[in-house]
């Protein structure tokens, strides 16, 4: 709601109002001079065979040329003045984005995040250029051409002539309806193409290189079912509206046809007249799909773009005094799988008990190897780590064992009641996936739970490393892959079940929202 207020306050105040008003004069006087010839050529051709006066002939002819003509002149002027908009426009949003830009970096998510916001802050800003020129002028033309013609119509079509109205309105808001639905796996594919790319001498050093590639190819795949899909969504919204467009003609033209056959208000040549009107105002609203979806793509960029994310803050130093309630202490740390390739240099940092902390970086800065390195999988090559407490934890390409949803609870936690197995489930959001399934906690998970899709998995590891006790809990991006409200649902009813439990959260996350309701932020 704050974006669409943002987007409407700037947008609106950007252009001339001068030069938006020759613009939209000119469109609209393009598009009457398109009806205006159709209706011109309509009276010419079937009064030809009539024998008119020479005088009406003449008039004809001219007011055909001269529609012509304006039609031609007017719309090179509407292209003219809309580009000159367009670009005046662009001039003043650029100086505004960058003016948000300076004094919104360095951003606190890091080197990655920042790259994002500025491709964003290009790509958007195209995208808001054009509102003007797709997204405003159209609506407006086509609400000013539809009340003269209804005008004129009504009185020879009657109330059938008001159709055109929640057509217009049919026209402007289907599209955008169905526009709603973005792509979801759009972010996803992009953050594992910037691990692939940032990350892959860790990846490689780790041996993990050869299992990431077939999650980038099932994440390109899903891309490319849901790019598919909004495809076919917009085409069926399209072939809809054709056919809601052949409709309300048709029974304009009954309407019509009864006032000349029956009524005898209209002649012919009358009829003739406002058919072609009429087929050349239902090819004026062709533009209306085009504009929905623009205005839906310039409130997006806004959301981007015209919101200023938060400036990069370090993170608080803890004093000596309050280090003795130190839950981990690292200390100068340095680490890295090969000797030329140090992934952590000089690392130091305090988690004290109770205060839950994110581990933020760009792709490759180390999070996971740190997450390893607390948790002992390799020994570091200089500094140290020191933990007061027990450990807990779900790291990458965690494993799951063959059996039933009980077992591998049962395996990490010999004893684990099921009241304690379904409240962990509850907490990490699986309760109502697990009421579906008919065995409930007997469900049969296939090889390393291949038969759970990304989100589910993940939520059932995160599941597995809260049900064991450890006063310190790791979690490596617990919420990537889910929707925003399951995600904040997860995060929410994770920290009050630590709080609860006086446990603490060490979150290695690039979800910007889950870090910010950390205690502590940590920049890799």
């Amino acid at each position: 709601m704050i974006a669409t207020q943002i987007f409407l306050k700037t947008l609106l105040k950007l252009p001339r109002p001068a030069v938006l008003l020759s613009s939209l004069l000119a469109a609209l006087a393009a598009a009457g001079s398109a009806i205006g010839l159709m209706g011109a050529a309509a009276w010419l051709i079937s009064s030809a065979a009539l024998h008119p006066p020479l005088a009406a002939l003449t008039l004809a002819i001219t007011a055909v040329r001269a529609f012509g003509i304006g039609r031609a002149v007017f719309r090179y002027l509407e292209r003219y003045l809309s580009h000159k908009l367009a670009f005046h426009s662009f001039t003043k949003l650029q100086l505004f984005l960058y003016d948000q830009a300076a004094a919104a970096i360095p951003l606190r998510e890091g080197r990655t995040a920042q790259g994002h916001w500025l491709q964003a802050l290009t790509s958007g800003c195209s995208t808001l250029r054009d509102f003007y020129v797709r997204g405003l002028l159209p609506p407006v033309i086509n609400l000013l051409l539809l009340i003269a013609i209804i005008t004129g119509l009504y009185p020879v079509a009657g109330k059938i002539a008001l159709l055109l109205i929640p057509l217009f309105l049919l026209h402007l808001l289907l599209p955008y309806w169905t526009s709603l639905e973005p792509i979801q796996s759009a972010g996803t594919y992009r953050t594992l193409l910037d691990d692939s790319i940032n990350g892959r001498d860790e990846l490689c050093a780790a041996g993990s290189w050869p299992a990431f590639l077939p999650q980038l190819d099932q994440q390109a795949n899903t891309l490319k079912e849901q790019q598919q899909q909004e495809s076919a969504r917009n085409y069926r919204c399209d072939l809809l509206l054709q056919l809601l467009d052949a409709l309300v003609f048709s029974l304009l033209l009954a309407s019509l046809a009864q006032s000349v056959l029956i009524d005898s208000s209209l002649n012919f040549i009358d009829l003739s007249v406002w058919l072609m009107i009429l087929l050349a105002e239902l090819q004026e609203l062709q533009p209306l799909t085009a504009a929905a979806r623009s205005i839906y793509q310039s409130r997006q960029a806004a959301q981007s773009i015209l919101v200023q994310p938060r400036p990069q803050s370090p993170t608080k130093n803890i004093s000596h005094s309050d280090r003795s309630n130190s839950l981990l202490t690292v200390e100068q740390l340095t680490f890295g799988y090969h000797p030329k390739i140090p992934i952590l240099h000089g690392l130091s940092f305090h988690i004290m008990r109770g205060q839950h902390t994110a581990l933020v970086g760009d792709s490759g800065s180390g999070k996971t190897t740190l997450a390893g390195l607390i948790c002992g999988f390799w020994p570091i090559d200089s500094g140290s780590i020191q933990l007061t407490g027990q450990i807990s934890a779900n790291l990458q390409n965690a494993f799951l064992f063959t059996g039933t949803i009980r077992d591998n609870f049962q395996r990490l936690i010999p004893g684990i009641s099921d009241a304690a197995i379904l409240h962990c489930l509850q907490i990490s959001q699986l309760s109502g996936w697990l009421d579906e399934q008919p065995a409930g906690l007997d469900t049969s998970l296939a090889a390393d739970a291949q038969n759970l899709s990304g989100g589910q998995r993940s939520r059932l590891l995160t599941a597995l490393a809260l049900a064991k006790p450890g006063e310190l809990l790791i979690l490596d991006e617990p919420t990537a892959g889910l929707d925003k409200k399951t995600a904040s649902a997860l995060l929410t009813g994770l920290l009050s079940e630590l709080d609860e439990q006086q446990r603490t959260l060490l979150l290695i996350t690039h979800d910007s929202p889950a870090a910010f309701q950390m205690k502590q932020v940590i920049h890799l």
